[in-house]
């Protein structure tokens, strides 16, 4: 009896156990990037129920009603959610810019933990590279991340960008940071840019090939301490770039296609009210200072009618996959842009693949990647005066009829017997020409074609111990050709015009071999690696051009020239560098961790010197203060930082020995006198700061305060012509950067269904030239009083010791008790000498974007400026002179220009004169001040619209969208070149612009 009901009642238990059981189910997802989350744990909390998502992100799990259900995924914040009644539960893990338990990549592909680490990073998913794209991928981060300054060339799709971390260093050599692709550093090599007023072409650079479904995260290792692993390459920090892998489960596909168009955002305001001269034979004269236009402007709306809408389509397909034992990943993305100048396009085409296979009880690992890249871009801008259909498009004249040389930009001469170039004014009268002469009869295209292919194995000894190797191939294969047509200005080429072809081929092949150590002892904590290395460049050019006279007009071909080979050039650089390096780190008790590394190079740039081999170390302290001490419950983390470092720097090759070179059809024999006591700039950088997170993780801040001195700079000088030599090299100067980052955000559910995201950074960077030229054994009169960095219109940027680097020089308007000074004619007048007018760096840069999640829909925006610093706007300087700005023509409404005292100048007597050559020197420098509203996304996910957890995601995005403020008539970030020389001013450069479009978002 006994025993039938002991039976009974455990039945009637069990079965209201069984009952009161349920399936739930739903699907984890990233809140910032709504992407599906794979392999994210889903526990009841308190017990070992749990199970893991699968490939969608799908999860099903049996719990009971009143059970907390707990979901986490590495690198973002875990979150609870009670069952309840409910049988579906989606969940959207938001990211965490401190993570606590997080392990990220680091220098040469090292794992660490993010608690761990002694100095500043900033990761950034690579949702936000996808969620309003660029052909430039990096440009997505503007104003995403502390310390980083990105500046895109104004040339127009495929042009290149200038990265910029904690200011410039170096005087003389390369200021950007290393790019890194999983680990392996990259070459990013930026082909010709402008270096001048007459103009140049901006070839691209390496990281623009890239495409951004690709990348899984970046991270941006901002001191030399972060970057010192990489040595002498890496002086100016780090980019380190991870791409999206294969990943065990069933087969996912993804599909993105984004569209966008462009419009003119900030085009120069031109006048309308006055017109050219017009002489007896009806002819117009070549500036705008006439009388006022009595019938119809028909030159008024030539901006309108040129600059075109343009548009720009990026689809990509990813299909990733695989079991325990493989997995792949493939990709193809195809991008089409049409500019907003006619004529220009750009194509590019990305092909990758990604194999993982571990084999031997998953004792090795063997990865192996392929990315190739096809790419083509026609007519891309050159700013400056020459080949720049903007210099002719913007000086013509109001009363003039624009559409007549549109449609007849060319006319058949009898004479000559080919078509001529038909304009307003003679075509060497001055710089200006056709703009759509320019653009179809000066056609130029650039071809790329670029393979990368990198394999690694790694071997693990023990659960502690494991040796990896890896080897990289990148080469770059460029093709760049143009066609001057006859009747082209002659300024820079024949009567019967030119024909010109650049080939340029880089290989960079890198290799390392490394032994890592990971391992706990009781409290202490060791992981340690020793490895060596090898980089190998070779970097390839030819120039071909006819050149003398041609004997044929518009016949384009090589041998069609009087003196064959004569324009002909070639070069060829060979570097390579190898390395020995260690780095260990021990921690106790997850509260104190040291850090040491230690690297040494031998650079074939500095051979025939004693200094051929450096050796460089850091030093670095984590005190995780949470971890010692009680603190109060509000704080989840408390960390305090602080690391030193020496990163050696290499010169350009072949400095400390000369080579000739074949130029013009012949040997031009080296002039410079080799350096062999030549030494390696020495980068000494100190930083400290804190990490903070409190209240559940929803608040977080890290703060960092760094300051950076290079030394042993590298200069030239001119040496006397009887010496047989032109000019030397010499080490000396000092740069000193310091200034610091700070970034907080802020993370608050409003709703079961609602929630925000607000993030904030600010950087301040301040750049002293400590010191020029120290040499101590020289004479006072041979001492390098400065240095210039690049002219452009009478504008000067030099280089002076207690200056700073980007300061402005010029001859400015004389000035007395702040009235400007000018002669009996109205004419200002001008300082004998140049004087410092500004300088092109802000000091000042942030960023503030909002995420505002419900349920399914998503709204973003990101708002950046730049505070402090200045802009040259030499075109603006150009518009004045000819009279065809709005400036020029209000002058003359309001009877003048006022002088300062109430005395008002004949307007076309001032600013031909102030604008004319920079002369007006302060006059054309502005605030370099903005607030934009950089990003803008309104976006939707439609849940299984496409079958069980193949969702459809769709946004409308912008980028650029408007000026919350500015001072300068045209965008103050408009860039003509990635020189040192040449930021922070317009000449005649594409203006900025706005872009609006679709973005489609779909996983199968």
């Amino acid at each position: 009896m006994n025993k039938h009901l002991f039976m009974f009642v455990l039945f009637f238990l069990c079965t209201n156990v069984l009952l009161a059981q349920k399936k739930v189910s739903g699907v984890v997802k990233e809140a910032d990037t709504n992407e599906p989350l794979i392999g994210a744990t889903v526990v009841v909390k308190g017990t070992t129920n749990g199970v893991i998502t699968d490939l969608d992100g799908h999860y099903t799990i049996d719990v009971n009603a009143n059970d907390v259900l707990q979901f986490a995924y590495v690198g973002l914040e875990t979150h609870e959610e009670t069952v309840g009644e409910r049988t579906v539960i989606n969940v959207s893990l938001a990211s965490s810019s401190i993570k606590i338990n997080e392990v990220v990549v680091t220098a040469m592909g090292l794992e660490r933990k993010a608690k761990s680490l002694t100095y500043a990073t900033q990761q950034v998913g690579g949702g936000e590279l996808t969620r309003a794209k660029e052909t430039n991928l990096i440009n997505s981060l503007q104003g995403k991340t502390a310390g980083l300054v990105i500046t895109p060339n104004s040339t127009g799709a495929g042009g290149s960008s200038k990265l910029l971390i904690r200011g410039n260093k170096s005087a003389q050599g390369n200021n950007q940071p290393l790019i890194v692709i999983d680990g392996i550093p990259m070459a990013n090599s930026t082909t010709t840019q402008m270096e001048g007023e007459y103009g140049g072409r901006d070839g691209g650079d390496a990281l623009s090939n890239l495409n951004p479904d690709d990348i899984a995260s970046i991270n941006v290792l901002k001191g030399a301490s972060a970057a010192a692993l990489y040595g002498s390459m890496a002086a100016n920090g780090v980019v380190m770039i991870t791409t999206k892998k294969g990943s065990v489960g069933s087969m996912r596909v993804d599909v993105s296609s984004n569209t966008t168009f462009e419009t003119t955002l900030d085009a120069p305001k031109l006048q309308s009210t006055y017109g050219a001269a017009v002489s007896g034979s009806g002819a117009l004269a070549q500036d705008s200072w006439g009388e006022k236009i009595s019938g119809e402007a028909k030159g008024a709306n030539r901006l309108d009618e040129f600059f075109r809408t343009g548009m720009t389509t990026i689809n990509s397909v990813s299909i990733s996959g695989g079991s325990e034992k493989n997995q792949s990943y493939v990709s193809y993305a195809n991008t089409s842009a049409n500019g907003i100048m006619p004529t220009n396009t750009f194509t590019r085409h990305n092909m990758m693949a990604k194999e993982t296979f571990k084999l031997f009880d998953n004792k090795v690992t063997v990865n192996a990647s392929l990315n190739y890249i096809i790419q083509k871009g026609r007519n891309r801008h050159e700013p400056g005066q020459y080949r720049n259909p903007l210099t002719g498009l913007y000086t013509f004249p109001a009363n003039g009829d624009f559409r007549q040389y549109k449609n007849e930009f060319e006319k058949y001469d009898d004479v000559k017997g080919y078509p001529v170039q038909q304009w307003y004014r003679e075509v060497n009268q001055d710089f200006s020409a056709n703009p759509y002469w320019v653009l179809h009869r000066n056609p130029h295209t650039e071809k790329r074609d670029r393979m990368m292919a990198s394999a690694s194995i790694r071997y693990n000894i023990t659960d502690y111990l494991n040796i990896q190797g890896r080897l990289n191939y990148d080469r770059i294969a460029d093709l760049y050709e143009r066609k001057i047509y006859a009747s082209t200005s002659t300024t820079l080429h024949n009567v019967n015009g030119e024909y010109r072809q650049e080939r340029d081929d880089s290989r960079q092949f890198y290799g390392d071999l490394m032994v890592n150590f990971n391992k706990t002892f009781d409290a202490w904590s060791v992981t340690a690696s020793v490895g060596t290395s090898f980089t190998d460049l070779k970097e390839t050019g030819v120039s071909l051009a006819t050149s003398g006279d041609i004997y044929i007009p518009n016949y384009f071909h090589l041998a069609n020239g009087s003196k064959n080979g004569a324009g002909n050039k070639r070069n060829k650089t060979q570097k390579r560098l190898n390395s020995v390096f260690g780095t260990a780190q021990i921690g106790y008790k997850d509260m104190l961790y040291l850090d040491v590394t230690g690297r040494n190079d031998w650079s074939s740039t500095l051979s025939y010197t004693p200094n051929v081999s450096y050796f460089y170390p850091s030093f670095g302290l984590t005190a995780l203060i949470n971890e010692m001490t009680t603190l109060p419950e509000a704080f989840n983390l408390l960390k305090a930082r602080a690391s030193y470092s020496i990163v050696g720097n290499d010169v350009p090759a072949y400095t400390t020995n000369p080579t000739h070179e074949f130029s013009n059809g012949s040997v031009k024999f080296n002039t410079a006198i080799p350096f062999t006591e030549m030494k390696p700039e020495k980068l000494k950088s100190l930083e400290f700061g804190f990490d903070l997170s409190m209240f559940d993780n929803r608040f977080e801040m890290d703060f960092t305060y760094y300051k950076t001195n290079n030394t042993n700079q590298y200069f030239v000088m001119s040496v006397p012509a009887a010496t047989g030599f032109s000019r030397y090299y010499f080490n000396a100067g000092d740069i000193q950067n310091s200034g610091f980052e700070t970034t907080m955000s802020w993370r608050q559910p409003i709703t079961a269904d609602l929630s925000w995201k607000t993030s904030f950074n600010l950087s301040y960077n301040d750049n002293v030239i400590k010191k020029l030229d120290d040499r101590t054994d020289i004479k006072e009169s041979d001492r390098l009083t400065y240095v210039s960095l690049g002219s452009v219109m009478g504008y000067d940027m030099r280089l002076l010791e207690g200056g700073s680097y980007g300061d402005i020089y010029s001859k400015t308007v004389q000035r007395k008790d702040g009235v400007i000074v000018v002669n009996k004619e109205g004419v200002p007048q001008f300082t004998k000498d140049f004087e410092m007018v500004g300088n092109v760096n802000s000091k000042w840069n942030l960023g503030w974007s909002n995420s505002f999640n419900y349920k399914d829909m998503q709204l973003y925006f990101l708002i950046d400026g730049r505070i402090g610093g200045n802009f040259i706007d030499a075109t603006q300087a150009v518009l004045d002179t000819y009279g065809v700005s709005q400036n020029s023509a209000d002058a003359r409404d309001n009877g003048g220009v006022d002088i300062g005292n109430g005395t008002k100048v004949d307007a076309a007597r001032f600013y031909q004169a102030v604008g004319y050559k920079g002369v007006g020197g302060d006059y054309y420098v502005y605030s370099a001040t903005n607030f934009r509203l950089r990003e803008l996304s309104i976006g939707y996910a439609f849940r299984n619209l496409l079958g069980a957890g193949k969702d459809l995601g769709v946004s409308l995005i912008g980028r650029n969208l408007f000026f919350l403020y500015k001072d300068a008539p045209s965008d103050p970030e408009v860039s003509m070149s990635t020189s040192n020389g040449y930021s922070g001013s317009n000449y005649f450069a594409l203006p900025a612009t706005r872009s609006f479009g679709i973005n489609l978002k779909a996983t199968f």
